[in-house]
């Protein structure tokens, strides 16, 4: 049976801060900017969910969850499907979504610190604070292996490194070490890199390396991100597969002083020629600079790419970069507060279903983001409202992002040290 045509929300993306493994203290305060999305409004905002009801297909995760009348969501706003309802009518659950900012440094704040993890059952944020929060007692093991529709989810999902809560070794992520059990199930993941207007920089078939942010010939009409999130994992890559530093894949992964140095050296240089119109910082900033023409190319995220061809038809493409994509991925953490309110099983319920059909293709049809699982791309074939060969289309592209071997998860800092000294550094730039 077919649903109903669903209306679909604008693309968003969200400005924060961010911050890795083991990073508590000190963290008050501190912002950067990240890569995966939603709004540019940092207040909690509720999200409403209404219309259609289409039917997904997953099972039900413990029947205990049957008792549970609602949960509260608090997510990045791109992991909102368009609406709630089929889960709600599936489970007899509803979902009381709140809007979390993209700022992992706050965050983490409020898991451990403030009331964020007995005010919420869910929150779905960036992977790579999964070991922090889970450290400090803020969230419990989600035991992902034991959902129904474990199975059928992508080896990227399944072999996640930062969803894991140890390190292997000295300063890697291993989901199979003894000590890295996973934690979180990736919802939805990607790889960011430049989006750019092919009319000034040339036909995609010859533009393929993030050195067009600081080729000459574009000198004062290029843009970074005000934060350092994955704007720096993007230099650095560009440095290190053009050799121009000495640095190396794990201190781009999880940086140091000296990384940080090395890649603060070239881009003050590149600040001083003139080379930035602007350090971005925002949704409709980004989109506007590079919609009016006053910016060429930019590092910036995916969706603002989408904006400008779908919202203002304007001829804009995203970088399949030489050095690799900035990887990022969002998990739906289980608070202590859902255990201590008995509501373990319906928040399994509710990750299982972000596995199934209906969310894996809102998750694509809404941001182009890779889901869980390949169940979407049946939905989408199903059910009316979706494009069934974007989404089969989207799925391989992403997944190639993720296996690419020079693609690396960024913004993993060891300690609250490395995070503030980056942080102060980039501030130089973009200040």
């Amino acid at each position: 049976m077919k649903s109903n045509e669903k209306s679909r929300r604008d693309v968003l993306r969200i400005t924060g801060a961010t911050a890795g493994a083991g990073v508590i203290g000190g963290l008050a305060g501190c912002t950067g900017s990240g890569g995966a999305g939603g709004s540019s409004d940092e207040s909690s905002g509720d999200e409403s969910s209404g219309g259609e009801s289409a039917e997904s297909g997953s099972s039900q995760t413990e029947s205990s969850s049957e008792s549970v009348g609602e949960l509260n969501y608090w997510g990045i706003s791109t992991t909102f499907p368009s609406e709630w309802t089929p889960f709600t009518d599936e489970s007899g659950i509803s979902i009381n979504g709140q809007t979390a900012p993209w700022r992992q440094g706050q965050v983490i704040n409020n898991m451990v610190r403030g009331s964020a993890a007995s005010d919420y059952d869910v929150v779905n944020m960036d992977v790579t604070i999964t070991r922090p929060v889970a450290e400090q007692g803020a969230i419990v093991n989600m035991d992902v292996e034991s959902l129904p529709l474990w199975e059928e989810t992508y080896e990227e999902v399944k072999t996640n490194g930062p969803t894991a809560t140890d390190y292997n070794g000295d300063r890697e992520w291993d989901v199979d070490a003894e000590t890295g059990d996973q934690w979180a199930m990736t919802a939805v993941q990607n790889g960011d890199s430049v989006g750019y207007l092919p009319e000034y920089i040339g036909d995609p078939s010859t533009v393929s390396s993030y050195g067009i942010l600081f080729d000459d010939e574009f000198n004062g009409k290029t843009s970074m991100e005000a934060g350092w999130a994955t704007a720096f994992t993007k230099v650095a890559n560009y440095l290190k597969y053009n050799n121009l530093a000495d640095i190396s894949t794990l201190d781009i992964q999880i940086p140091t002083e000296e990384s940080i140095d090395t890649v603060m050296e070239f881009m003050l240089e590149q600040k001083d020629d003139g080379q930035f119109r602007t350090f971005w910082s925002g949704w409709e900033s980004a989109v506007n600079l590079l919609a009016s023409g006053e910016v060429w190319a930019m590092g910036t995220w995916e969706p603002v790419v989408f904006a400008l061809r779908n919202d203002q038809n304007i001829d804009a493409q995203y970088l399949t970069p030489d050095e690799g994509w900035s990887l990022w991925g969002e998990a739906p953490w289980m608070t202590t507060g859902a255990v201590e309110q008995g509501k373990r099983d319906a928040v399994r319920n509710l990750v299982n279903w972000m596995i199934d059909g209906y969310y894996g293709a809102e998750m694509i049809e809404l941001r182009g983001y890779l889901p869980a699982s390949a169940r979407g791309i049946q939905y989408a074939e199903e059910n009316d409202g979706y494009d069934a060969e974007f989404h089969a289309n989207r799925h391989e592209l992403v997944r190639a992002k993720l296996q690419d071997e020079r693609s690396v998860y960024g913004y993993n800092f060891p300690d609250p040290e490395t995070f503030q000294y980056v942080n102060s550094q980039w501030s130089r730039l973009s200040g």
